[in-house]
Protein backbone atom coordinates (compact mmCIF):
# COMPACT_ATOMS: atom_id res chain seq x y z
CA UNK A 1 0.00 0.00 0.00
CA UNK A 2 1.25 3.22 -0.29
CA UNK A 3 1.45 5.73 1.90
CA UNK A 4 2.21 9.54 1.84
CA UNK A 5 5.15 10.60 3.43
CA UNK A 6 4.98 13.11 6.24
CA UNK A 7 4.97 16.81 5.60
CA UNK A 8 8.03 19.00 6.33
CA UNK A 9 7.86 21.06 9.24
CA UNK A 10 10.20 23.34 7.76
CA UNK A 11 8.58 23.71 4.61
CA UNK A 12 5.08 24.35 6.26
CA UNK A 13 6.79 27.18 8.40
CA UNK A 14 7.41 24.69 11.78
CA UNK A 15 10.91 24.89 13.20
CA UNK A 16 11.73 21.13 13.85
CA UNK A 17 12.12 19.95 17.23
CA UNK A 18 15.65 20.20 18.29
CA UNK A 19 17.50 17.97 21.26
CA UNK A 20 20.14 16.57 21.49
CA UNK A 21 20.60 12.77 20.86
CA UNK A 22 22.47 10.11 23.11
CA UNK A 23 25.73 10.17 20.92
CA UNK A 24 25.78 14.12 21.16
CA UNK A 25 25.47 13.44 25.12
CA UNK A 26 28.37 11.01 25.26
CA UNK A 27 30.32 14.33 22.92
CA UNK A 28 29.73 16.55 25.24
CA UNK A 29 30.12 14.74 28.61
CA UNK A 30 33.76 13.79 27.43
CA UNK A 31 34.31 18.06 26.72
CA UNK A 32 33.14 18.30 29.84
CA UNK A 33 35.43 16.33 31.55
CA UNK A 34 38.29 17.21 29.28
CA UNK A 35 37.50 20.88 30.23
CA UNK A 36 36.35 20.27 33.54
CA UNK A 37 37.65 23.43 35.94
CA UNK A 38 36.55 26.22 33.90
CA UNK A 39 33.45 24.40 33.20
CA UNK A 40 32.50 23.73 36.75
CA UNK A 41 33.39 27.22 38.24
CA UNK A 42 30.77 27.89 35.60
CA UNK A 43 28.20 25.55 36.42
CA UNK A 44 28.74 26.69 40.07
CA UNK A 45 28.56 30.05 39.76
CA UNK A 46 25.10 29.40 37.29
CA UNK A 47 23.96 27.51 40.58
CA UNK A 48 24.57 30.29 42.84
CA UNK A 49 22.64 32.92 40.69
CA UNK A 50 19.91 30.24 39.79
CA UNK A 51 19.83 30.21 44.27
CA UNK A 52 20.10 33.92 44.65
CA UNK A 53 17.31 34.34 41.98
CA UNK A 54 15.03 31.80 43.00
CA UNK A 55 15.04 33.39 46.64
CA UNK A 56 14.94 37.22 44.72
CA UNK A 57 12.02 36.01 42.56
CA UNK A 58 8.80 36.36 44.57
CA UNK A 59 10.20 39.52 45.89
CA UNK A 60 10.39 41.19 42.12
CA UNK A 61 6.61 39.75 41.76
CA UNK A 62 5.95 41.72 44.74
CA UNK A 63 7.02 45.25 43.11
CA UNK A 64 4.66 47.31 40.96
CA UNK A 65 5.78 48.91 37.92
CA UNK A 66 7.46 47.36 35.06
CA UNK A 67 9.77 43.95 35.31
CA UNK A 68 13.06 45.72 35.01
CA UNK A 69 11.62 48.50 37.68
CA UNK A 70 11.29 45.41 40.15
CA UNK A 71 14.72 43.77 38.99
CA UNK A 72 16.65 46.84 39.91
CA UNK A 73 14.91 47.09 43.51
CA UNK A 74 15.71 43.95 43.93
CA UNK A 75 19.30 43.81 43.07
CA UNK A 76 20.03 47.27 44.82
CA UNK A 77 17.81 45.81 48.40
CA UNK A 78 20.68 42.65 48.02
CA UNK A 79 23.56 44.79 47.76
CA UNK A 80 22.34 47.04 50.49
CA UNK A 81 21.83 44.05 52.86
CA UNK A 82 24.64 42.27 51.94
CA UNK A 83 26.93 45.41 52.83
CA UNK A 84 24.88 46.33 55.63
CA UNK A 85 25.15 43.18 57.10
CA UNK A 86 28.79 43.00 56.40
CA UNK A 87 29.55 46.71 58.00
CA UNK A 88 27.32 44.99 60.98
CA UNK A 89 29.29 42.59 61.75
CA UNK A 90 32.67 44.47 60.84
CA UNK A 91 32.30 46.97 63.41
CA UNK A 92 32.06 45.60 66.56
CA UNK A 93 34.22 42.36 65.46
CA UNK A 94 37.07 44.58 64.22
CA UNK A 95 38.96 45.31 67.40
CA UNK A 96 38.53 41.53 68.64
CA UNK A 97 39.31 40.51 64.87
CA UNK A 98 42.20 42.43 64.88
CA UNK A 99 43.51 41.71 68.38
CA UNK A 100 43.30 37.85 67.52
CA UNK A 101 44.88 38.15 64.18
CA UNK A 102 48.13 40.35 66.24
CA UNK A 103 48.23 38.00 68.99
CA UNK A 104 48.16 34.28 66.13
CA UNK A 105 51.84 33.95 66.77
CA UNK A 106 52.02 33.91 70.54
CA UNK A 107 48.68 31.83 70.51
CA UNK A 108 49.99 29.38 67.73
CA UNK A 109 52.95 29.01 70.25
CA UNK A 110 50.82 28.21 73.08
CA UNK A 111 49.33 25.60 70.74
CA UNK A 112 52.17 23.99 69.66
CA UNK A 113 53.34 23.69 73.15
CA UNK A 114 50.29 22.07 73.84
CA UNK A 115 50.08 19.68 71.23
CA UNK A 116 53.54 18.67 71.91
CA UNK A 117 52.58 18.02 75.49
CA UNK A 118 49.42 15.54 74.64
CA UNK A 119 51.81 14.11 72.02
CA UNK A 120 54.25 13.12 74.26
CA UNK A 121 51.77 11.49 76.89
CA UNK A 122 50.54 9.58 74.03
CA UNK A 123 54.05 8.34 72.85
CA UNK A 124 54.15 10.00 69.80
CA UNK A 125 57.47 10.22 67.75
CA UNK A 126 56.88 13.49 66.00
CA UNK A 127 54.24 15.78 68.05
CA UNK A 128 51.65 17.60 65.79
CA UNK A 129 51.73 21.17 64.80
CA UNK A 130 48.69 24.11 63.94
CA UNK A 131 50.30 24.48 60.83
CA UNK A 132 50.33 20.81 59.94
CA UNK A 133 46.71 20.24 61.32
CA UNK A 134 45.15 22.87 58.98
CA UNK A 135 46.90 21.86 56.05
CA UNK A 136 45.54 18.41 56.78
CA UNK A 137 42.22 19.30 57.74
CA UNK A 138 42.09 21.45 54.13
CA UNK A 139 42.98 18.42 52.67
CA UNK A 140 40.56 16.53 53.88
CA UNK A 141 37.70 18.70 52.99
CA UNK A 142 38.67 20.26 49.80
CA UNK A 143 41.60 17.67 48.53
CA UNK A 144 45.11 18.49 46.78
CA UNK A 145 44.21 22.65 46.80
CA UNK A 146 43.28 22.17 50.85
CA UNK A 147 47.09 22.29 51.90
CA UNK A 148 46.40 26.12 51.01
CA UNK A 149 43.36 26.68 52.35
CA UNK A 150 44.54 28.19 56.08
CA UNK A 151 48.33 29.68 54.37
CA UNK A 152 46.36 31.20 51.64
CA UNK A 153 43.41 32.31 53.37
CA UNK A 154 43.04 35.89 51.53
CA UNK A 155 43.76 34.39 48.71
CA UNK A 156 40.67 32.10 49.48
CA UNK A 157 38.48 34.99 50.18
CA UNK A 158 38.87 36.91 47.54
CA UNK A 159 38.14 34.27 45.01
CA UNK A 160 34.96 33.65 47.27
CA UNK A 161 34.22 37.58 47.12
CA UNK A 162 34.72 37.66 43.24
CA UNK A 163 32.38 34.51 43.29
CA UNK A 164 29.94 36.26 45.33
CA UNK A 165 29.85 38.99 43.06
CA UNK A 166 29.40 36.73 39.51
CA UNK A 167 26.37 35.46 41.22
CA UNK A 168 25.07 38.26 42.20
CA UNK A 169 25.03 40.02 38.65
CA UNK A 170 23.85 36.86 37.17
CA UNK A 171 21.16 36.44 39.21
CA UNK A 172 20.17 40.06 38.45
CA UNK A 173 20.31 38.93 34.70
CA UNK A 174 18.64 35.79 35.14
CA UNK A 175 15.23 37.90 36.85
CA UNK A 176 15.73 40.54 33.82
CA UNK A 177 14.82 37.91 31.38
CA UNK A 178 11.80 36.55 30.86
CA UNK A 179 11.04 32.63 32.84
CA UNK A 180 9.40 30.92 29.96
CA UNK A 181 11.39 32.54 27.31
CA UNK A 182 14.62 31.48 28.93
CA UNK A 183 12.51 27.79 29.81
CA UNK A 184 11.78 27.69 25.83
CA UNK A 185 15.01 28.00 24.74
CA UNK A 186 17.21 25.73 27.23
CA UNK A 187 14.55 23.01 27.15
CA UNK A 188 14.94 22.28 23.38
CA UNK A 189 18.07 20.66 24.15
CA UNK A 190 15.66 17.76 25.33
CA UNK A 191 13.43 15.58 23.53
CA UNK A 192 9.40 16.81 24.07
CA UNK A 193 8.48 14.26 25.92
CA UNK A 194 10.68 15.34 28.90
CA UNK A 195 10.21 18.97 28.52
CA UNK A 196 7.26 18.93 30.91
CA UNK A 197 9.31 16.71 33.45
CA UNK A 198 12.30 19.44 33.31
CA UNK A 199 9.84 22.12 34.02
CA UNK A 200 8.28 20.38 37.01
CA UNK A 201 12.37 20.13 38.31
CA UNK A 202 13.23 23.49 37.97
CA UNK A 203 9.36 24.19 39.37
CA UNK A 204 10.33 21.81 42.19
CA UNK A 205 14.15 23.02 42.36
CA UNK A 206 13.27 26.85 43.21
CA UNK A 207 11.00 26.39 45.95
CA UNK A 208 13.63 24.29 47.56
CA UNK A 209 16.33 26.67 46.89
CA UNK A 210 14.53 29.63 48.64
CA UNK A 211 13.57 27.42 51.43
CA UNK A 212 17.14 26.23 52.18
CA UNK A 213 18.51 29.84 52.08
CA UNK A 214 15.95 31.05 54.33
CA UNK A 215 16.73 28.16 56.49
CA UNK A 216 20.63 28.22 56.36
CA UNK A 217 20.85 32.33 57.02
CA UNK A 218 18.15 31.62 60.08
CA UNK A 219 20.36 28.91 61.33
CA UNK A 220 23.69 30.78 60.91
CA UNK A 221 21.77 33.86 63.36
CA UNK A 222 20.51 31.65 65.55
CA UNK A 223 24.01 30.13 65.86
CA UNK A 224 25.92 32.97 66.34
CA UNK A 225 23.76 34.53 68.89
CA UNK A 226 23.36 31.79 70.86
CA UNK A 227 27.40 30.78 70.68
CA UNK A 228 28.13 34.41 71.60
CA UNK A 229 25.89 34.32 74.91
CA UNK A 230 27.64 30.42 75.69
CA UNK A 231 31.15 31.42 75.13
CA UNK A 232 30.96 34.80 76.88
CA UNK A 233 29.15 33.45 79.47
CA UNK A 234 31.79 30.47 80.21
CA UNK A 235 34.85 33.54 79.94
CA UNK A 236 36.15 32.06 76.78
CA UNK A 237 38.83 34.38 75.16
CA UNK A 238 37.87 35.53 71.80
CA UNK A 239 34.30 34.67 72.19
CA UNK A 240 32.71 36.60 69.44
CA UNK A 241 35.14 35.51 66.75
CA UNK A 242 34.90 32.12 67.83
CA UNK A 243 31.42 32.48 67.82
CA UNK A 244 31.35 34.39 63.91
CA UNK A 245 33.41 31.47 63.03
CA UNK A 246 30.70 28.78 64.20
CA UNK A 247 28.03 30.83 62.41
CA UNK A 248 29.39 31.04 59.48
CA UNK A 249 30.51 27.01 59.36
CA UNK A 250 26.85 26.21 59.21
CA UNK A 251 26.73 26.92 55.81
CA UNK A 252 28.67 23.30 55.09
CA UNK A 253 25.89 21.33 56.63
CA UNK A 254 27.54 18.69 59.33
CA UNK A 255 31.06 19.38 59.08
CA UNK A 256 31.43 23.14 59.55
CA UNK A 257 29.99 22.89 63.10
CA UNK A 258 32.27 20.17 63.77
CA UNK A 259 35.24 21.89 62.15
CA UNK A 260 34.29 24.92 64.09
CA UNK A 261 34.01 23.02 67.73
CA UNK A 262 37.16 21.56 67.51
CA UNK A 263 38.74 24.59 66.44
CA UNK A 264 37.14 26.54 69.57
CA UNK A 265 37.89 23.50 72.01
CA UNK A 266 41.73 22.87 71.39
CA UNK A 267 41.68 27.07 71.34
CA UNK A 268 40.32 27.10 74.93
CA UNK A 269 42.05 23.88 75.66
CA UNK A 270 45.24 25.58 74.85
CA UNK A 271 45.26 28.77 75.57
CA UNK A 272 42.99 28.73 79.46
CA UNK A 273 42.02 25.65 81.04
CA UNK A 274 40.23 21.73 80.56
CA UNK A 275 37.26 23.08 82.27
CA UNK A 276 36.91 26.21 79.76
CA UNK A 277 37.22 23.51 76.89
CA UNK A 278 34.80 21.27 78.24
CA UNK A 279 32.41 24.39 78.04
CA UNK A 280 32.84 24.70 74.99
CA UNK A 281 31.89 21.53 74.28
CA UNK A 282 28.68 21.37 76.23
CA UNK A 283 27.95 25.33 74.60
CA UNK A 284 28.68 23.53 71.24
CA UNK A 285 26.55 20.51 72.13
CA UNK A 286 23.28 21.93 73.41
CA UNK A 287 23.49 24.93 70.55
CA UNK A 288 23.33 22.55 67.87
CA UNK A 289 20.70 20.24 69.48
CA UNK A 290 18.27 23.53 69.91
CA UNK A 291 19.11 24.03 66.03
CA UNK A 292 18.79 20.62 64.44
CA UNK A 293 15.94 19.54 66.27
CA UNK A 294 14.11 22.72 66.94
CA UNK A 295 15.15 25.35 64.59
CA UNK A 296 15.61 23.87 61.41
CA UNK A 297 12.86 21.36 61.00
CA UNK A 298 10.60 23.95 61.01
CA UNK A 299 12.50 25.99 58.39
CA UNK A 300 13.86 23.69 56.12
CA UNK A 301 10.45 21.71 56.27
CA UNK A 302 9.73 20.23 52.33
CA UNK A 303 13.18 21.79 51.27
CA UNK A 304 16.23 19.25 52.11
CA UNK A 305 14.40 15.57 52.41
CA UNK A 306 18.10 14.01 52.04
CA UNK A 307 19.02 11.60 55.03
CA UNK A 308 21.75 13.05 56.82
CA UNK A 309 24.28 10.03 56.57
CA UNK A 310 24.02 11.30 53.08
CA UNK A 311 24.71 14.74 53.38
CA UNK A 312 28.15 13.96 55.37
CA UNK A 313 29.48 12.30 53.19
CA UNK A 314 28.29 13.99 49.77
CA UNK A 315 29.38 17.00 51.61
CA UNK A 316 33.29 15.98 51.47
CA UNK A 317 32.53 14.52 48.09
CA UNK A 318 31.54 18.10 46.62
CA UNK A 319 34.68 19.87 48.51
CA UNK A 320 37.11 17.00 46.83
CA UNK A 321 35.85 17.84 43.31
CA UNK A 322 34.87 21.46 43.20
CA UNK A 323 37.25 23.02 46.13
CA UNK A 324 35.55 25.48 48.96
CA UNK A 325 32.65 26.46 46.44
CA UNK A 326 31.75 22.26 46.55
CA UNK A 327 31.64 22.76 50.40
CA UNK A 328 29.56 25.92 50.36
CA UNK A 329 27.08 24.41 47.73
CA UNK A 330 27.00 21.32 48.58
CA UNK A 331 23.28 21.10 49.90
CA UNK A 332 21.75 22.98 46.79
CA UNK A 333 23.68 20.19 44.38
CA UNK A 334 22.25 17.59 46.36
CA UNK A 335 19.16 19.37 45.93
CA UNK A 336 19.70 18.99 42.19
CA UNK A 337 20.80 15.66 41.72
CA UNK A 338 17.47 14.39 44.02
CA UNK A 339 14.92 16.15 42.25
CA UNK A 340 16.58 15.07 38.99
CA UNK A 341 16.37 11.59 40.07
CA UNK A 342 12.58 11.88 41.80
CA UNK A 343 11.43 13.21 38.92
CA UNK A 344 13.34 11.63 36.09
CA UNK A 345 13.34 8.64 37.29
CA UNK A 346 11.16 7.58 40.71
CA UNK A 347 8.34 9.12 39.43
CA UNK A 348 8.22 8.08 36.04
CA UNK A 349 9.17 4.44 37.22
CA UNK A 350 6.34 4.97 39.75
CA UNK A 351 3.47 6.07 36.90
CA UNK A 352 4.33 3.03 34.74
CA UNK A 353 3.57 1.02 37.39
CA UNK A 354 0.69 2.31 38.94
CA UNK A 355 -2.58 0.44 37.57
CA UNK A 356 -4.82 2.09 34.78
CA UNK A 357 -7.49 4.34 36.45
CA UNK A 358 -11.43 2.67 36.07
CA UNK A 359 -11.97 4.91 33.25
CA UNK A 360 -9.53 3.91 31.33
CA UNK A 361 -9.58 -0.13 31.97
CA UNK A 362 -13.12 0.61 30.88
CA UNK A 363 -11.96 2.41 27.59
CA UNK A 364 -9.17 -0.64 27.03
CA UNK A 365 -11.99 -3.11 27.33
CA UNK A 366 -14.01 -1.64 25.61
CA UNK A 367 -11.80 -1.67 22.40
CA UNK A 368 -11.54 -5.39 23.10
Amino acid sequence: MHQTPAPDPVRHGKPRPVWVSPLAWVILLVLALYFFTPLSTIALGVLAACIIASTLYPVVLRIPGPRAVGVAAAGLTLLTVVGGVGFSLAWPLHKPISRAIEDWPATKVKLDETLSTWGMNLGLTEPPKVDRILEGLGGFLVGQGGQQLFSRSADVLLGILVSLTFAIIGSVFLLGENPQHLLRSGLRILSPDLRPIMENVLADLALRFRRWVIGTLTGMCVVFTATSIGFTSIGLDFAIPLALLAGFAEIVPTVGPAVACVIATVFAAATQSGSTAFGVLIVCGVVQAFEAYIILPQIMRGAVNIPPAITLFTVILWGKIFGVPGLILAIPINLTIWSLLDHFRFRRRDLAESPAPPAAAKCERTKL
